[in-house]
């Protein structure tokens, strides 16, 4: 019985491994089908400062450091976003790293009839380099190189060959610390934070312990809190090094330096709690340097970390988590919380939090939900009457396409055209479920024909006849890169600037931009295809086709050697990002969620209509990380606590890229673009993101007040992606007003009337909010906002500058000053207290004047007190003397010490630098385009 029972545990121990397996199997390991996919080299944009052989990620967050043209942009300038830190290469080659918690703030231009002046535009957070790690012999004339590249981060290697030396930089998301490996080379800890006076851009520097020190750093106009670091220095073998390393202060205080060269690792940190060095310090030599990614049964995902060493007898591992991998954690015994360990901000996904261990096991919340999902929303009893109203629309749907199918499904370029195959192919379904088999016949053939037009395309681009007219031209196997980009900008030697051309034809297509958005609706067409017309399973062209598009946005197996993995798909982040090979400032973004949704959703789909089950998993678990992500981050909801709060009242984020949420839309910033472009296109996967809460809110606090036209296209997507899911017979009876031509160009009257009337019948009542606050653009000097209004600086203070958006930006009165009156714009308008008397800064009324006989020995009055002045003399007294008002001259005869002085130099030249800064700041917002 024992050896029974044994025998069956082993069995399910193999059966589990096979599943396990299953969802992590190639699309194909096949050299992509050369008369679909012509085979080329030469794309317009060339990988840089890569040694990686073979296929290369082009839309991940280290892109910026890949691409250098001198249309494009010099990628390498920019910074990198791994999170929590943001990263640069400095002037020598060092990895500076930024842990800025302070975000820039932009209020809506409230003078624009379709603003709300009550809501942030825009935030963004400015990069302070707290610290760069780099070394003596290495400059700026040695190159870097990515020389391993993963899913979830790479390896930078920068060596100075002449003096045989290297460093090389582990990234990767969610890294807690900074680590650079040394070889042979003498470690430079550098600094952007600067001297003033007697605070040095490095103070306080400590040994803790054998290869643990402590510093901070000095002042910085955009952070002006001093940054704490912790510095750790590791040998080969992963101890701490000994006493005969010394890390020391140099280049006049502005650096650290080691006192001999190092084969080993330098870690560094930035405390942001005095409770955070133990665990710091615990954890510092657990370095990642490899990362992979497992898929389990059932929506399971595990992270398995490799760190250097490999030794067993180290601590664990401690990385960063965001909100949703929190919530989605499986703590088993190889994973717990970081307990005590301070949170993290990261520029735009609020806090992070950190986690022990080297391995994540993390459960994909919907994934039930996701694996269950059909081709259409499940329709409840209806009554005669709407059934046959269905009907009768779905026919007439029928008898327009005969006339225009072609026009919709063949409109040149990738995107349209999805829009519109997608569109044709839900009208079959409908015809399916509605109507008469000969009439599905039809539906059928014309969604059939837009497949045969692509595969004729592909493979005869020059055939100029009429019969695929319009169809899109194709896609190119690029060896460059290892992708499917768009033809036609890949190369267009006739362009007077092919770099911008292949940046914009087909909306970037062919600079790998957005190939999620757009490759989503052919795969959800394939699928309804297949399961209209199951022969087309048998039809290799075609299912090599679609099987290329998912291999191109989403392969998932190391074994296939042409496709990079996980083009699109960000494993850490969850959900995808667009962008591809153009440089960005601010990384990549994300903009259309439903419109990645879609493509897993058709993944999922596609599996199933074909019988591979590994796929359809794959589908499934993307699909269902992405849907937690997007309610967490994209979709906010009232309480969101990851975005400031005046921009989570947007409900809808825009652009959220890695480093600034934009309330707008590459194409405008109409209310109508920037909602509905997270609603399209409607399937059943789109109710799963969208809950009745977020939409009740977003639609009685913003949409309510939108004209919405019934002769605007824009309109039938805000009444299907919202309206009807919260009030399904007030959106049905707004459809019905609409004519057939004004809806979407990838919606059809009769699906979104079958749409809606497959939702949930309403609960409860909804009303429309006050129509949207126009305030005024910014704040005024001495003023700052406070949601929707501007609040005058209190008594006590001043502000001297526009735009503020906290009570912090208000400055109290300097010592032997004191104002009764709010809303003051300078430190000059605070009164100076009468001749005799002093005050402690931030003084509201005269009385806070104290007469000098009152005064503790050793108080103001006495340390002003000069051998010419009567004892009724103060520093605090008026003055008419330019002499006297001079800060230098008044400090000076103060008798303070240095350290005093140099603190007041300081906080004066803040204000000036921050008073430029705002003024920078204003000039950039105008100089600089939406997008």
């Amino acid at each position: 019985m024992i050896d029974m029972l044994y025998h069956a545990r082993i069995g399910l121990v193999f059966l589990c491994l096979l599943g396990r397996s299953r969802a992590f199997e190639a699309v194909s390991t096949n050299s992509p089908n050369a008369e679909l996919f012509p085979h080329v080299t030469g794309h317009v944009l060339q990988p840089k400062h890569t040694a990686v052989r073979g296929p290369k990620q082009t839309n991940k967050f280290w892109a910026n450091w890949i691409i250098s043209d001198p249309v494009a942009g010099n990628g390498a300038v920019h910074a990198i976003y791994p999170m929590p830190y943001v990263l640069k290469l400095g002037s020598s080659r060092e990895l500076k790293a930024s842990q800025n918690p302070e975000a820039m703030m932009w209020y809506q231009d409230g003078r624009l009839m379709n603003r709300d002046g009550s809501r942030l535009e825009l935030y963004r957070t400015a990069f302070v380099g707290e610290f760069g790690l780099g070394a003596v012999e290495i400059g700026g004339q040695h190159d870097f190189q990515i020389i391993k590249e993963g899913v979830f981060g790479i390896h930078v290697e920068v060596r100075n060959p002449t003096a045989n030396v290297s460093m090389m930089y582990p990234i990767y998301s969610g890294m807690a610390y900074v680590s650079a490996r040394y070889t042979g080379a003498t470690p430079k800890i550098t600094t952007e934070r600067s001297r003033f006076g007697d605070v040095f851009a490095f103070n306080n520097l400590v040994q803790i312990s054998k290869g643990v020190w402590s510093v901070s750093t000095g002042f910085h106009h955009l952070s002006p809190q001093s940054a704490q670091l912790r510095i750790y220095l590791l040998d080969a073998d992963l101890g701490f090094v000994d006493d005969s390393f010394q890390l020391e202060l140099g280049c006049e205080r502005s650096c650290l330096l080691l006192n001999r060269p190092l084969t080993g690792w330098v870690r560094a940190a930035r405390v942001l709690a005095p409770r955070d060095v133990e665990t710091l310090d615990l954890h510092a030599p657990a370095i990642p340097v490899g990362w992979d990614l497992q898929m389990e049964d059932q929506g399971h995902v595990r992270y398995k970390f490799e760190v250097a060493g490999g030794n067993s007898s180290l601590p664990k591992l401690l990385h960063w988590a965001y909100a949703h991998h929190q919530k989605m954690l499986q703590h088993e015994n190889t994973t717990k919380m970081a307990k005590g360990l301070s949170s993290s901000q990261a520029p735009t996904k609020g806090h992070m939090a950190g986690v022990l261990g080297n391995e994540w096991l993390l459960k994909a919340q919907f994934f039930n939900e996701t694996n269950k999902l059909d081709f259409l929303p499940v329709m409840p009893a209806l009554s005669a009457e709407r059934q046959a109203r269905l009907i009768e629309e779905t026919k007439a749907t029928l008898q327009e396409l005969k006339r225009t199918w072609r026009q919709s499904m063949f409109k040149s370029d990738f995107y349209f055209s999805g829009k519109g195959f997608q569109k044709v192919g839900m009208v079959c379904l409908l015809a399916e479920k509605l109507l008469s088999s000969q009439e599905l016949e039809l539906c059928t053939r014309w969604l059939a024909r837009g497949f045969e037009c692509i595969l004729y395309k592909s493979k005869h681009p020059d055939d100029r006849s009429s019969r695929c007219a319009g169809a899109p031209g194709g896609l190119f196997y690029d060896k460059d890169w290892g992708g499917l980009p768009s033809r036609v900008g890949y190369n267009p030697t006739w362009h007077s600037k092919p770099v911008l051309h292949c940046m914009l034809a087909d909306f970037g297509n062919s600079c790998y931009n957005d190939h999620h958005y757009h490759f989503g609706y052919f795969v959800v067409s394939a699928a309804i295809l297949a399961k209209l017309k199951p022969s087309w399973t048998k039809n290799a062209d075609f299912v090599n086709f679609v099987d290329g598009l998912i291999r191109d946005t989403s392969n998932p197996s190391s074994e296939d050697p042409y496709f990079p993995r996980f083009r699109h798909f960000d494993w850490f982040d969850l959900h995808s990002w667009s962008r591809g090979l153009a440089p960005n400032p601010e990384g990549k973004d994300e903009e259309s969620t439903s419109e990645e949704m879609n493509l897993h959703y058709g993944i999922h789909l596609w599996g199933k209509e074909t019988g591979r089950r590994s796929m359809q998993q794959l589908g499934a678990t993307m699909l269902a990380m992405a849907t937690a992500t997007v309610q967490e981050f994209f979709l906010m909801a009232e309480g969101n606590p990851h975005h400031p709060a005046d921009y989570a009242r947007n409900r809808a984020p825009g652009m959220l890229l890695q480093n600034k949420a934009h309330y707008a839309t590459y194409f405008g910033k109409h209310f109508e673009y920037i909602h509905g472009i997270q609603m399209i296109p409607l399937s059943p996967a789109l109710t799963l993101a969208r809950t009745r809460k977020f939409n009740q809110q977003e639609w009685s606090e913003i949409l309510c007040n939108l004209p919405l036209s019934s002769t605007d296209s824009w309109t039938s997507i805000l009444l299907t992606g919202n309206l009807a899911m919260i009030d399904p017979q007030a959106a049905f009876d707004r459809l019905e007003e609409m004519h057939p031509q004004s809806m979407d160009d990838g919606l059809t009257k009769a699906y979104a009337l079958y749409w809606t009337s497959a939702q949930p019948a309403k609960e409860g009542n909804w009303s429309c909010s006050h129509p949207f606050f126009h305030g005024p653009r910014v704040c005024a000097a001495g003023e700052y906002r406070g949601e929707a209004q501007c609040h005058k600086c209190p008594a006590g203070t001043w502000n001297n500058r526009t735009n503020q958006t906290s009570h912090t930006a208000c400055s109290a009165c300097e010592a032997g000053r004191y104002s009764s009156q709010v809303g003051l714009t300078s430190k000059e308008a605070c009164q100076s207290c009468p001749s005799g008397t002093w005050s402690t800064s931030g003084a509201v009324e005269l009385d806070a004047c104290i007469p000098c006989k009152q005064e503790r020995p050793g108080g103001p009055c006495q340390i002003a007190r000069t051998p010419s002045t009567t004892e009724a003399s103060s520093y605090f007294r008026t003055s008419n003397s330019s002499a006297e008002r001079s800060p230098k001259s008044v400090l000076e005869q103060t008798g303070m010490s240095s350290d005093s002085r140099t603190v007041i130099h300081v906080m004066m030249v803040a204000a000036l630098l921050w008073s430029a800064a705002g003024a920078l700041t204003s000039c950039y917002r105008l100089l600089t385009p939406a997008a």
